[in-house]
């Protein structure tokens, strides 16, 4: 996977419907049949397999379409995608949590066991659109707004990636890309962040419930995101 760092600045050109902030981000990409690839499509497949075997147990799940690959590869390279950025700045710091439920959100783990949550979405108007835009800016998505307790941390972090492919495109693509946004921590969500009813669409497992949010234009970037880390006591190589 190649890891590029991008700056979007909202304001080149001027726009009074974007906000008025320097976006530093990181440009992921996969070159289609590689080796690497093929390994993110067969954890896809075992990943969506998991899906349909909890689904037809569960009376809450059973309504949801049957999962493909499609779904499920935007979320394995969300996580390959930080787990590989983070791991560039720290020696060897990030790593995968063990998979136990299908609908549990935790992703990434750091050496001294804080928590990572990354979620992944499509933007139909642009990255630009996403990140900039005023009314329409798009949310870090958080914990379920009912367990966010200012004393009782669940994870550390929330990152966030986007996709600017459409789903159904994605695996006919000889190059994908998608940008490591940024994210929140526990502490924005409690103290900044606000209570949304909606269902991430994009989710594996999309289920409609109140999150706690974030807008991106409130949230921290990428770079933003690896001096918190740093700022936890992980020392950048």
């Amino acid at each position: 996977m190649q890891l590029k760092p991008i700056s979007i600045d909202c304001q080149v050109p001027i726009d009074g419907r974007n906000i008025n902030k320097t976006f530093n981000l990181i440009e992921c990409s996969v070159q289609r049949n590689s080796d690497e690839y093929n390994a993110y499509i067969k954890k896809a497949n075992k990943l969506a397999e998991l899906v349909n075997a909890a689904a037809a147990n569960n009376s809450e799940l059973n309504r949801l379409p049957k999962r493909k690959t499609s779904d499920a590869i935007m979320g394995i390279l969300a996580e390959e995608g930080w787990l590989q950025y983070i791991n560039s700045n720290f020696p060897n710091l990030a790593s995968y949590t063990p998979f136990e439920d299908v609908t549990a959100q935790i992703d990434l783990k750091l050496t001294n066991n804080e928590k990572i949550e990354i979620r992944s979405s499509f933007v139909r108007n642009g990255l630009k659109f996403a990140i900039c835009h005023d009314r329409y800016n798009f949310k870090n998505i958080g914990p379920y707004s009912n367990t966010v307790k200012p004393g009782e941390i669940q994870k550390e972090l929330y990152l966030a990636v986007l996709f600017d492919i459409p789903k159904d495109d994605l695996l006919e693509k000889e190059i994908i890309s998608f940008y490591l946004i940024g994210g929140s921590t526990w502490k924005m969500m409690v103290n900044i962040g606000y209570d949304d009813p909606l269902t991430p669409v994009d989710a594996l497992v999309p289920i409609k419930s109140n999150y706690r949010v974030i807008q991106f234009k409130n949230a921290l970037d990428a770079n933003q995101i690896i001096a918190t880390i740093s700022e936890m006591g992980y020392k950048l190589i």
